[in-house]
């Protein structure tokens, strides 16, 4: 079979199950197949489909990426952003959530620690996703498989200072939960979405984003040179965030994480969790925050924060440098995708830029500002 008819047969595979027309569905799916990461975590469908029946004892109606059906798609994502979380529809009209960790640095012992945890948080009603079996993980060729319940309500918008406050107060309750043995003791808080290959505390962001660059050194054009270089150094000075207090954090903190109608969030994706520096959630948060209406946010977010936890004179003097380093994993991967791409990164735009450090002070003399009032 020819790759041009098997494209469309995929097609006409995904119209069906999304009830799109043939023409969206291919328009949709040639967006996926250009996104980063959408073959880092390959699985065969057919495969997956009969391991899940046979193993639960189910019947599957459809089994698709979260964001291939505009029905579950999440608000702002897009086809291929998410393309090993799964919606498992049954035919008895149950949903669950599958999430394939089947890139060659997954490690099974990983997805039966994000179970664990999860385990962990129902026990302390903490509101998160929850599993939906009590065999919740499974192996397929070695890779493994976790299943959820799917949560209704879809991703909140972001355009009011409370669903900030309530992201907060959730962050400030998570990182007040008591310390716990296995699972719960790992190293987390890195983002997590690169094929497992770097996993655990957030300094892996770092090593990530040093790769991103690495990967595209040789292809960098004379025109992109300066920023090459100006990211690579960013990259080896930044904060790592070690040595400040610690709990049981989340990986990709902020309302992409949430579920649900404000004021009765879960929090969803904890593959990247475990025990480590607590301020990268909050100032992941926080950056995330300052987009948009920055000032009503960024109080928001401190004084949801606030009643949980309050933070060290450390933890102070250090936020701006932590505030830029998601940011820098995010613009080290954005440069590798526009080289690959034939373009060519400019300084002044993008997640980090020379501009982002005072912008930082700004961020941070603002959170510091609402604690007092």
């Amino acid at each position: 079979m020819t790759k041009q008819s098997s494209f469309k047969r995929a097609v006409r595979e995904r119209a069906r199950a999304t009830g799109q027309r043939y023409t969206q569905a291919r328009a949709d799916l040639e967006v996926a197949n250009r996104q980063e990461f959408v073959h880092s975590r390959p699985f065969e469908q057919v495969a997956l489909t009969a391991h899940l029946e046979e193993h639960y004892g189910i019947g599957i109606h459809s089994i698709l990426p979260i964001d291939d059906d505009p029905a579950t798609r999440p608000r702002d994502s897009w086809p291929g952003h998410y393309p090993s979380t799964l919606v498992v529809k049954h035919v008895d009209g149950q949903q669950w959530i599958a999430r394939i960790f089947s890139s060659s640095a997954d490690r099974v012992s990983r997805v039966q620690g994000d179970a664990e945890i999860l385990q962990f948080l129902a026990a302390h009603d903490f509101p998160a996703e929850r599993i939906a079996h009590d065999d919740p993980v499974t192996v397929l060729d070695g890779k493994g498989i976790i299943v959820t319940e799917f949560l209704d309500g879809g991703r909140p918008s972001a355009d009011s200072p409370a669903v900030w406050h309530e992201l907060a107060d959730l962050l400030g309750r998570l990182h007040t939960l008591p310390a716990a043995g296995g699972a719960v003791a790992r190293d987390g808080g890195a983002e997590e979405t690169d094929g497992g290959f770097h996993v655990g505390r957030p300094k892996e962001d770092l090593a990530a984003a040093m790769g991103f660059l690495v990967s595209v050194e040789d292809d960098v054009n004379a025109a992109a040179r300066e920023k090459f270089e100006w990211l690579r150094d960013q990259v080896e000075t930044a904060d790592d965030a070690e040595g400040l207090p610690e709990a049981l954090t989340h990986g990709n903190y902020h309302p992409w994480a949430a579920v649900g109608a404000p004021g009765n969030l879960a929090i969803v994706g904890w593959a990247g969790s475990g025990r480590g520096p607590r301020l990268p959630a909050l100032a992941w948060l926080l950056r995330t925050a300052a987009e948009t209406k920055s000032t009503e946010n960024i109080a928001a977010v401190m004084h949801g924060y606030s009643e949980h936890v309050q933070l060290t004179d450390d933890e102070l003097d250090r936020l701006p440098s932590i505030l830029n380093l998601r940011p820098l994993w995010l613009e080290c991967l954005i440069f590798r995708m526009t080289v690959n791409d034939g373009g060519t990164p400019a300084m002044d735009e993008g997640w980090m830029q020379p501009a982002s450090h005072e912008f930082a002070e700004r961020v941070a003399a603002q959170a510091i500002a609402a604690l007092r009032n």
